[in-house]
């Protein structure tokens, strides 16, 4: 229906992880305190941290990260299979092999695009909303891969030939409302 339903849609979707996220936190709090007291309690490193911010740091830092090298190393042996040299960042041309390299490449550079934004907003919103937002994390790694997969094919249409490509969206729009929500907590908004 276009992408204001899109982003609308995303962002309700969002939302209803993090309230259950927050609820979830509190039913832990009396039913089982000695594991929420492991997720949610302090952390012994950075007492105003949450202990599960630590899945933040794991999953959306350090498996991002090895993600993008994942991706740069497809581009890595693309280039040598497609006869693409350094310091060429595309290939000119646009025969098969070349077109097969941009898509190859492009995989990596969409990842590259979005990650700055995708750490910013994990190390805000992990602050409070730690499972989530990890759980995004694990979210847009995968869908990173089968995005990159389909458009590696060659055809870039493919690029969301896998469903789970669809998800880079979701977990972008879920760390962003992650992120917008502890920053109206911390002006006192929510």
């Amino acid at each position: 229906m276009g992408l204001l339903w899109t982003v609308s849609k995303l962002v309700a979707q969002t939302v209803g992880v993090l309230v259950a996220e927050t609820y979830g936190a509190k039913y832990l709090a009396g039913a089982h305190p000695a594991l929420h007291a492991t997720l949610w309690g302090p952390s012994t490193v950075a007492a105003m941290l949450p202990r599960a911010y630590g899945l933040v740091a794991l999953v959306n830092v350090v498996g991002a990260a090895f993600a993008v090298v994942a991706l740069g190393l497809k581009v890595g042996a693309a280039r040598t299979e497609c006869g693409v040299d350094l310091p060429a960042m595309y290939a000119t041309g646009t025969d098969a092999r070349s077109v097969r390299f941009n898509c190859v490449q492009r995989g990596h550079q969409h990842a590259l695009e979005s990650l700055p934004a995708l750490l910013a907003a994990s190390m805000v919103g992990g602050v409070r909303y730690p499972v989530s937002v990890a759980a995004f994390g694990l979210l847009w790694i995968k869908a990173r891969f089968a995005w990159a997969q389909g458009y590696a094919s060659g055809d870039p249409k493919k690029r969301y030939a896998s469903k789970w490509g669809f998800f880079i969206w979701t977990s972008l729009v879920g760390t962003f409302t992650a992120c917008g929500a502890v920053g109206l907590e911390i002006l006192g908004v929510l």
